[in-house]
């Protein structure tokens, strides 16, 4: 049985034109000003990215699973999302992070590790490997995902954060191309403290990191 939608559905497909849209008007007009986050929720779909590797795709051998397969044009390799997954598009002048990559994503980590520990989970980075990694029953699993495009300094793309989705739909792959470590959610590490109240929480978090007015 599927799990109820934190926010409402949309299709991957949507979202992918309406960033590359905004993100070819900033690119064209140079406009430091106006920055973007768009937070979505999205139907089930694969995600491959510029670095995949098909060999990492193991639903070739489990077919019955009808999933669209979309090839994108973030970095990082392939990825799963659906309903009960958070997923942040952040598209902005690097201008705000000192032009540093690296500032921004230190920053997107801190994004995710300070809402999992609004729900008492430490999360925390691993050096050479991008996103957000938990300790479950002695083992690593990741629970937050990062991939951005960057061109001219404007990026697009950004992170995904397992909030309560079903984590099965992993095993048909190797997520970001991981074959040693697991996948996990928020729900999955601490069902005590998880809540109805979720989705504006994230929006106070968001808003307050981003200094934006939802």
């Amino acid at each position: 049985m599927e799990n109820k939608p934190i926010f409402f559905l949309k299709d991957y497909k949507l979202f992918w034109v309406l960033q590359k849209e905004i993100f070819y008007i900033k690119i064209k007009s140079l406009n430091k000003k106006y920055n973007f986050l768009i937070c979505a929720e999205h139907n089930h779909v694969y995600t491959i990215g510029r670095n995949s590797k098909f060999t990492n795709f193991l639903m070739f051998y489990n077919t019955y699973k009808k999933i669209p397969i979309l090839k994108v044009d973030r970095g990082g390799d392939i990825t799963y999302h659906g309903p009960g997954q958070l997923v942040c598009y952040l598209i902005l002048d690097l201008f705000l992070f000192n032009y540093d990559i690296n500032f921004l994503l230190r920053f997107i980590e801190n994004v995710i590790i300070y809402i999992l520990l609004k729900y008492k989970i430490i999360g925390f980075r691993i050096i050479n490997k991008a996103g957000i990694w938990v300790i479950c029953h002695k083992s690593l699993k990741k629970i937050g995902s990062i991939g951005l495009k960057i061109r001219n300094y404007i990026t697009m793309h950004g992170f995904s954060l397992n909030i309560k989705n079903n984590l099965n739909y992993s095993n048909y792959i190797r997520p970001c191309g991981i074959k040693k470590y697991g996948i996990t959610s928020l729900y999955t590490e601490n069902k005590f403290y998880f809540y109805i109240k979720i989705k504006s929480l994230l929006k106070n978090i968001l808003s307050s990191f981003f200094n934006l007015l939802i």
